[in-house]
């Protein structure tokens, strides 16, 4: 599995999530395109949609340490 780097990844993510609340365009499309791939190549998943989800849960807090915290 690759280093992820967690700041990075939601930089990604993040960045994503606010393509998708744009308008659509050439330019728009082509940088989702881009970061998709870019998600792809750090989760080492070959499919986009996995490849975001996958990102998604590695970001996601976990339940122990939810759990220790409290």
């Amino acid at each position: 599995m690759p280093l992820i780097n967690p700041t990075e990844l939601r930089r990604l993510i993040n960045e994503l999530e606010a393509l998708d609340q744009a308008q659509a365009g050439a330019d728009t499309e082509r940088r989702r395109e881009d970061l998709h791939y870019t998600l792809c190549v750090s989760t080492g998943i070959r499919e986009p949609a996995r490849a975001v989800e996958q990102a998604r849960r590695l970001l996601a807090p976990r339940r122990e340490a939810l759990t220790s915290a409290a």
